[in-house]
């Protein structure tokens, strides 16, 4: 199933919402966690009454559990409260096992400002198509990758010993159904860490939690064209790593920042 039909199977289900998660979006023993923020999103603009179409600025979820793909999984939104230009929500995604995944998230209207800052894009001097596309290897590329074509321009893939906790890849979503703001969460969280690159064979690695802000309109991304994803893990120790991600659009514009804790097992 492809991204934009997986977000169609949320329906109501009494106090909460329902969906069903197929199989080939396994993310090892959970579920891709851009489309677990997907539905949260989804479900808490369900709560917002007449602000539902709020812009989204900004998502925080932590990945309590996994989420087992193939099965149904339950939401439960929350509306918080709405000030005069910004609305906050929250969501508990339910599993049987309980609470797999939690986000807050804040939906607010544009105000005039004179601040209005853009983060420069990286120039890499590499066309992406003269790459190729990370392959699906079963048992060490995730299932949902299927679903994307992921491009190497900095760094290289998992698992090959390389010198630095730092890529930048070309990302695009195959399915062009989805809105703006739907393509933009799933890219945004596609790219694996870069800390997996260093590691010379496979381990276990999970995300803990993940904060996205966007900048500006999503509608404004060129879903058909590449966009470009710089990541660099900051900091790590214990098993523990720092990461922060900018996604630019084709056009150069910064359309988000993530920021993330990612637990490595090796």
């Amino acid at each position: 199933m492809k991204f934009s039909e997986v977000l169609a199977t949320l329906r109501p289900q009494g106090d909460e919402w329902a969906a069903h998660i197929p199989i080939d979006w396994a993310q090892g023993r959970t579920v891709f966690g851009g489309l677990q923020a997907a539905l949260l999103v989804r479900a808490m603009r369900a709560v917002l009454g007449n602000r539902r179409g709020l812009p989204l600025r900004s998502l925080h979820v932590t990945f309590v559990g996994p989420v087992a793909a193939g099965r149904e999984i339950r939401l439960r939104p929350e509306h918080l409260r709405t000030g005069r230009s910004a609305s906050h929500a929250r969501c508990d995604l339910l599993t049987p096992e309980g609470v797999a995944c939690c986000g807050v998230a804040i939906f607010g209207a544009p105000r005039p400002s004179q601040v209005a800052i853009e983060i420069p894009k990286i120039e890499v001097g590499v066309d992406p198509d003269s790459l190729t596309d990370l392959p699906h290897v079963p048992g060490v590329i995730p299932d949902f990758v299927q679903q994307f074509q992921l491009r190497w321009a900095l760094g290289t893939r998992q698992y090959t010993g390389y010198h630095e906790p730092k890529s930048i890849i070309f990302a695009r979503l195959r399915d062009l159904d989805c809105s703006g703001e739907d393509a933009l969460i799933a890219l945004a969280d596609s790219i694996p860490s870069p800390a997996l690159s260093m590691l010379e064979r496979p381990a276990p690695a999970n995300s803990l939690n993940w904060m996205l802000e966007l900048l500006g309109d999503p509608e404004r991304l060129d879903r058909s064209a590449w966009s470009t994803i710089g990541t660099e893990v900051r900091a790590g120790c214990d098993g523990y790593l720092s990461q922060t991600s900018i996604l630019w659009g084709p056009g150069g514009h910064a359309f988000s920042v993530s920021h993330q804790s990612v637990g490595v097992f090796g």
